[in-house]
């Protein structure tokens, strides 16, 4: 079996006894020219072999090309869809030998054998198996699969020798973005796409069902509608299968060949009737950078640089960042195993941009210089605000509060040896801040001492040691032994030594502020006045939160197993009181 790519959806498939055309198009372009081919291809359709069927796997207008399908013979007979409107159109172009097919229903082309894949979409479509004596190959196609269509295929099959997978969620990100809703998209469906075919145990993959882009005054919409290139799948998919010889991209003109025995060959460029076009590179960035304002000449531009790296590359920056990955109630902590790749891109001005990245699936946490290809986390700072900040002429606050920073991620995690989608907060103001705004923010440019950063980022105040602390509780005692609660740990402290610096106690403040929506100065005034709070009694307030989290890592090991005795108090208390809450079973 011979697989030729021919752009976006369309393949030619040759197997031992028969020469299928499926969902063809020959044009350039699609919708008066809002779409054209990514890559680019050139048909040569005087080397097209004589076909001997035609499929079509729906009605959409990229895979139902009347146009193209006019120029083909009438007496072919065509496999599609059970749908009313397909149908009629392809018997009013005259095809008399139309034959619609239903899912998991086997039809057999002499020697070759194929069976139609449902697909969970509201719409009739469907995949498609291709086999013969040579080897299996499933095309995905624009189907809604699930692992379970991928397990019943490898029952009847056995491992499939070629898979293509759908894999680029264009209507979740652009939908999403003409709706509002953000620079974001489902990650569950591209994980139920590319877990069926792993679920296949596929000898090879290859990402398909996606090479169009936004052409003329629309093209500006790519940087919003395409979230995940094929090669970054390709990654993805060589990590999950664990070999790198098990998953390819391919270009219009490529051949893959199936032979029995033998692991699938790529031929590049080895079709005859058609050849890819050299094309632009398309990028995803969901977000308006015009509005990041850069510095106006070189020698701001070098000087923000050599600030930056000394700041990023000196170590000191680094070692914050990996004592606070360590404790699971920071907001990075998730960073590791959700496997993030974090790109930083400072624009510095007339298009000059910095790139630095750090990938957090390694232990050492580096900075590295440049853009990683790999990168999934991504987060655009303007020049200006930055250089501001760098030399204090302004408060890191600015960053968020003004809109300084713009960040947006596209991770696809392997969790248990399975893809997973990040399990990220639903809260926009919890969602994850990129690190080295939050530094910024916390402890400015300056020089801090390394011990301050490691006290600091151990004693960050998660939401639950906020919400716990600032608690009255259910009677007016509970707030009284928590102010005593608070004097031990603070004499405590001192006892031990264990001193409590000022950027722990603002890190505390900033988690408080932050917890109650008084990020703002002005609000966090305001709140002190009616509170009848000087700022003075603000922040002991703030050192005596800190004292208490402070011994409690002191103490872990020690109050362990008091922790296990006092909750098996307290369970039985609340059994007690609340006989109606117990199972009665």
């Amino acid at each position: 079996m011979r697989v030729t790519i021919c752009g976006h959806a369309a393949l030619y498939i040759e197997t031992i006894d028969q020469r299928i055309l499926l969902d063809p198009c020959f044009a350039d372009e699609l919708v008066g020219g809002t779409l054209t081919y990514y890559p680019g291809r050139v048909f040569n359709l005087d080397k097209l072999p004589d076909l001997t069927a035609i499929v079509v796997t729906h009605g959409h207008f990229d895979h139902f090309h009347r146009p193209t399908l006019e120029q083909l013979p009438r007496e072919l007979p065509v496999i599609t869809a059970d749908e009313p409107e397909l149908l009629a159109q392809l018997q009013q172009m005259g095809f008399a030998d139309v034959r619609v097919c239903q899912p998991w229903q086997a039809i057999a082309l002499g020697q070759t054998h194929l069976l139609p894949t449902p697909s969970d979409h509201e719409e009739p479509e469907f995949g498609l198996v291709v086999r013969d004596v040579t080897g299996t190959f499933w095309h995905m196609a624009d189907a809604e699969v699930t692992v379970e269509i991928g397990d019943r295929l490898t029952q009847a099959y056995g491992a499939i020798d070629l898979i293509s997978t759908k894999y680029q969620p264009v209507v979740r990100a652009s939908m999403g973005y003409q709706h509002g809703m953000g620079a974001t998209f489902d990650r569950e469906g591209v994980v139920s796409w590319l877990e069926a075919a792993c679920a296949c145990n596929p000898a090879l993959i290859f990402p398909y069902a996606s090479g169009l882009c936004f052409n003329g005054r629309h093209a500006w919409f790519n940087r919003y509608a395409f979230p995940l290139s094929a090669e970054e799948t390709v990654r993805l998919l060589q990590r999950r299968l664990g070999s790198p010889e098990r998953a390819t991209t391919v270009r219009p003109g490529d051949v893959i060949e199936l032979q029995a025995g033998q692991h699938p060959q790529r031929h590049e460029q080895a079709a005859g009737f058609v050849k890819a076009k050299p094309s632009q590179v398309l990028r995803w960035q969901p977000v308006d950078i015009s509005t990041l304002t850069g510095l106006s000449t070189p020698e701001a531009r070098r000087t923000l640089q050599r600030q930056l790296e000394a700041l990023l590359l000196t170590g000191k920056f680094v070692s914050w960042l990996q004592s606070i990955v360590k404790h699971t109630d920071t907001i990075w902590a998730k960073f590791p195993s959700e496997q993030v790749v974090w790109q930083l891109v400072v624009h510095a001005g007339d298009g000059e941009l910095l790139n630095y990245a750090i990938d957090f699936r390694s232990q050492d946490l580096a900075v590295v210089s440049g853009e990683h290809p790999e990168a999934n986390f991504f987060t655009h700072i303007a020049g200006q605000a930055l250089a501001e900040v760098m030399t204090g002429e302004k408060p890191g606050l600015i960053f968020w509060l003004a809109g300084e920073v713009r960040s947006y991620e596209k991770v696809i995690c392997l969790r248990n040896g399975r893809f997973a989608a990040p399990q990220w907060p639903d809260i926009p103001e919890d969602f994850p801040s990129d690190p080295l705004t939050y530094y910024l923010r916390h402890f400015g440019a300056g020089n801090i001492p390394t011990e301050q950063l490691e006290t600091a980022a151990n004693s960050l105040g998660s939401p639950d040691d906020i919400q716990i602390l600032t608690r009255l509780g259910e009677n007016a005692g509970v707030i009284s032994k928590k102010v005593l609660l608070a004097y031990l740990a603070v004499k405590e402290a001192e006892r031990l030594g264990l001193n409590i610096s000022d950027a722990e106690i603002q890190a505390m403040s900033d988690s408080f502020r932050e917890q109650f929506n008084l990020q703002d100065s002005q609000a966090t005034e305001q709140w002190l006045k009616e509170a009848g709070l000087s700022l003075e009694a603000y922040s002991a307030v703030m050192r005596d939160f800190t004292a208490v989290l402070k011994l409690e890592q002191h103490y872990t090991s020690v109050i362990e197993p008091w922790l296990a005795n006092h909750r098996r108090v307290a369970t039985a208390r609340y059994a007690r009181s609340h006989p109606d809450s117990t199972d009665n079973e």
